[in-house]
């Protein structure tokens, strides 16, 4: 098959739009099910072999791996616009030039955050974080500077499935996350539950598997595409496409960061009722997660196939499209939702938590799986936004989520004195206000006018 061939097989240009969003968004759904699983088998294992305030620990340095993390979602979701434009375009050179800037970029990040996370681990766990029991804060910290050993590995694998995925290969992503996912199980159970390695081995686990899904993604690649067989010489940043990547990459990025600070003054209200509520929330924040993953699967998914469809000009699609993803993710949170509501009691003592803390965790559990619909509603919108080089107003819709939720939880906690549960009801606060800013932006129609190429193709390569 010429390498022309294969990416045609990538596009989402033609047919049922329901059915090319669908397609792709199957395996990216699957592949963000089996992250969640490192965070629940840390947790399921920590949380039974070591103790209840290592399972808060772990639970509450996760708003903190979540926030770092979501740097190199930003970023390499900024690098895939650009990519996926000029993969609809036809303009193989720039895609080329923009895939090596992007890894490039990404590993520069990560290792800025490597540093980070390892120096400041104990001002994370004892400053920002605010944890006042001293076991948790130390479990924290410990946590905090191992895992960080991970991050250049993460934002390696994070810019080479964007790539990927701006070509319309979805799936290799899952296979990378399968081989990482059962080695982070493996090793989980060998390094705590054996060796009694305690919240280090849980970190170290989850390092070791995310090299190992950087090393087999970057082969996968090389091996498969030809337009991304780079040379050593050819890892390098192009100017002109490292101001395309920052410029599309920054406002994400900023969003994501802004989220993580939101998360964190969340987290700081949530720390202050005790370890029992940081026990019940890393429970409930770990299922809360999973009902994310349709939501963050469309969201990405309609990045691909906007950015796509933007490049190629097809607006009509790109309409219809978002119409189909909305209501594919709606589907499935409303399944994933009735699973939660019926098995909130037992999914939560899987963590081996007790009395108040399982309460607490039934609780939120079951709120969130009835709200959970009005994100499904509102992130296929940002999605397209993003693709179509609009990345501005899905970040401006992140920032409106976020400060409606953060300030209705303290108006909540400090107002009106509904306690710990303000801080899983706000959400339902901070998505309907989303949701009102996406549907108008849409309906005005400026994300139209923001694509970032004209559609004027490079000569195709000939057959070999």
């Amino acid at each position: 098959m010429s390498e022309q061939s294969k990416l045609r097989r990538g596009a989402m240009l033609e047919g049922p739009e329901w059915k090319s969003i669908l397609r792709f968004a199957l395996p990216i759904m699957l592949g963000q099910l089996l992250q969640q699983l490192y965070a629940t088998v840390d947790g399921v294992v920590v949380g039974n072999y070591v103790s209840m305030q290592a399972l808060a620990a772990v639970g509450t340095a996760s708003v903190v791996t979540v926030g770092l993390s979501a740097i190199a979602f930003g970023m390499s979701t900024g690098c895939s616009i650009a990519v996926g434009q000029y993969f609809g375009a036809q303009r193989r050179d720039d895609m080329r030039k923009t895939a090596a800037t992007a890894l490039v970029l990404l590993a520069g990040l990560g290792l800025v955050t490597l540093l980070f996370g390892v120096l400041a681990a104990d001002f994370i766990a004892k400053d920002l974080l605010s944890i006042r029991e001293a076991d948790v804060c130390a479990y924290a910290a410990m946590y905090l500077r191992v895992y960080s050993l991970g991050f250049v590995a993460q934002f390696v694998y994070n810019s080479i499935s964007s790539i990927l995925r701006s070509v319309g290969d979805s799936r290799a992503a899952l296979y990378f996350l399968i081989i990482s996912a059962l080695a982070n199980v493996v090793l989980d159970l060998l390094f705590v539950a054996v060796l009694g390695w305690s919240v280090v081995g849980a970190a170290a686990a989850t390092v070791i598997a995310q090299f190992a899904c950087a090393a087999v993604s970057f082969a996968y690649m090389y091996r498969k595409y030809d337009v991304f067989r780079f040379r050593l010489r050819e890892i390098r940043a192009d100017r002109e496409k490292l101001r395309l990547c920052v410029k599309l990459g920054v406002p994400t990025s900023l969003q994501h960061v802004v989220v993580a600070c939101g998360n964190l003054a969340l987290q700081r209200l949530i720390d202050s009722f005790g370890g029992v509520t940081m026990a019940a929330y890393t429970v409930g924040r770990t299922f809360d997660r999973y009902m994310a993953v349709p939501c963050l699967g469309m969201f990405q998914s309609m990045t691909s196939f906007a950015g796509q469809n933007t490049g190629a000009g097809r607006y009509d699609r790109v309409k219809r499209g978002v119409v189909h993803g909305v209501c594919i993710a709606v589907i499935a949170v409303v399944v994933l939702g009735a699973v939660v509501l019926a098995f909130a009691a037992p999914l939560s003592a899987m963590f081996g938590v007790e009395g108040e803390a399982q309460s607490q965790a039934i609780a939120y559990l079951r709120f969130i799986a009835v709200a959970y619909p009005l994100m499904a509603m509102y992130l296929p919108f940002s999605g397209t936004f993003q693709g179509c080089g609009d990345p501005m107003a899905a970040a401006t819709a992140a920032m409106v989520a976020l400060s409606a939720r953060v300030g209705s939880a303290y108006l909540m906690v400090y107002a009106f004195h509904m306690g710990h549960s303000s801080g899983w009801k706000s959400y339902a606060v901070g998505w309907a206000s989303a949701l009102i800013f996406v549907l108008i932006h849409f309906a005005r129609g400026k994300w139209k006018t923001k694509s970032i190429v004209k559609n004027t193709p490079d000569p195709a390569p000939q057959e070999e």
